[in-house]
């Protein structure tokens, strides 16, 4: 392939490190961003082809093909998207084994150079039928997973009246990568590459202490344990918050930040939290990969209370969201000695108004439709928390972990740490860190002997 085989477009400095991970380890999963619903009855096979092409035509990342060149990696963008959907029929499968298979597609690498970054599947049952996405995270991030099933939902729509979707604009991600040229090649780049350097300058990563030694090169097998927090762990959340004028996610990235220093030991540690990027009304509508790592630097002393580490995080958080605009992998190639600044990462996900994804009222008309939960961004990092905020305000949390490092019972009891430290946090926000209750007696003493309690 060459450049020659498309419209060639300059890539984001994000898409450039995704595409270098990506040549790295072809055969991974570890950036499919996965996402289902459950359709009853069975989808219009013709109808939905033909929006994929329209989601497609209207989107231009989701028909773009990547290959590297001699100037450097590109995206070859198609004139048509070709809205291939596979179509499995899998017969009366029962639920547990509908999610196996949907599982099972998300697990298959996608081929950036030959098939571009979208996988369309359909798995028909009798009554109904599960309709899975896989996009890789070198096109996509949370919100563009609403802006795309939202069309989706729309040009289905207007396929089952007979008429074609109309939208009244034809966003592109070119906006994005233009305004981070210009940024880069202007004197901001400058005084941004300053703050993050004085911010990591002899920084250390959160470094969780694992089940296994750390190999040299890594495999990018992951796995998840996801589990709504508690309804009455999240109204405590958000009391917690408005008595400390703070918003709900500053309380957990508080506390977590204190469930590292209580694992690891650190004193003082850094750790990324993933933002948007969509500034200004031009890059609502754009789907692409739209969010950037900004690094997190938390310190902790024997008398830190709860108040204390929610307050920092909430500094730390606003001071990096208003650099936000300097590429991560440019503050990374700054270290000297190439440690990496993030092993662990925390992000909030909200869910939008409308979500085709939740809200059965919308999108494909004529049939009952839900989301099917599907973990994904799986063994990217040591551990990658996300937090879902859903419409009627309940909380549902993702530990994603790397399972060449981590057991699953060890993830499952960092989640029930968590939860002991945010009821600890709630109760009394003025309580040292140190001495809240980490786990449960049998834990406690394994830590103590640890020499991490």
């Amino acid at each position: 392939m060459n450049a020659g085989d498309g419209d060639a477009r300059e890539l984001s400095v994000g898409q450039a490190a995704q595409w270098a991970l990506y040549r790295l380890a072809p055969e991974s999963s570890t950036s499919n961003v996965v996402t289902a619903v459950l359709a009853e009855p069975v989808l219009d096979t013709d109808v939905l082809r033909a929006a994929l092409v329209a989601v497609q035509a209207r989107h231009d990342l989701l028909r773009s093909r990547f290959a590297e060149t001699g100037a450097g990696p590109v995206r070859l963008v198609d004139p048509v998207g070709p809205g291939t959907i596979e179509v499995r029929d899998v017969g009366d499968v029962d639920d547990e084994a509908l999610r196996a298979l949907i599982h099972a597609v998300g697990e298959q690498p996608l081929r950036l150079e030959q098939d571009g970054p979208l996988r369309a599947v359909l798995l028909r049952r009798g009554t109904d039928c599960a309709l899975v996405l896989v996009i890789h995270h070198i096109a996509t991030d949370g919100l563009s997973q609403y802006l795309i099933w939202r069309d989706l939902g729309d040009a289905y729509r207007a396929g089952r009246g007979g008429d074609t979707v109309d939208w009244p604009t034809r966003p592109s991600y070119d906006e994005f990568v233009a305004r981070e040229q210009a940024m880069l090649a202007g004197p901001r780049r400058a005084e941004l590459a300053e703050h993050w350097a004085r911010t990591c300058a002899g920084a250390t990563a959160a470094t969780l202490p694992t089940d296994r030694p750390r190999s040299a090169t890594r495999s990018y097998r992951g796995a998840s344990v996801a589990r709504m927090l508690p309804d009455d762990v999240a109204r405590q959340v958000r009391a917690t918050a408005a008595t400390l004028a703070v918003t709900p996610f500053t309380v957990l990235l508080g506390v977590f930040e204190a469930l590292l220093h209580r694992c690891t030991g650190q004193g003082e540690f850094t750790i990324g939290c993933p933002v948007s990027l969509r500034r200004g009304r031009a890059l609502r509508e754009v789907v692409g990969m739209l969010v950037n790592p900004v690094v997190l630097r938390s310190s902790f002393t024997p008398g830190t209370t709860f108040a204390t580490a929610i307050a920092a995080a909430g500094r730390q958080l606003s001071e990096g969201v208003a650099r936000a605009a300097y590429p991560f992998p440019l503050v990374q190639a700054a270290r000297r000695d190439r440690d990496p600044l993030v092993r662990v990462t925390i992000t909030l996900l909200t869910r939008q108004h409308g979500d085709t994804l939740s809200d059965t009222s919308n999108g494909f008309v004529g049939h009952r439709v839900r989301q099917l939960v599907v973990p994904y961004d799986e063994g990217q990092f040591d551990l990658a928390v996300t937090v879902h905020q859903l419409p009627d305000l309940s909380l549902r949390t993702e530990f994603n972990y790397d399972r060449d490092l981590l057991d699953r019972a060890t993830v499952e009891r960092l989640f029930d740490q968590y939860l002991a430290l945010l009821g600890a946090a709630c109760a009394d926000p003025a309580a040292t860190v140190a001495d809240a209750r980490l786990a449960g007696d049998i834990d406690e003493r394994m830590l103590l002997e640890l020499g991490m309690s």
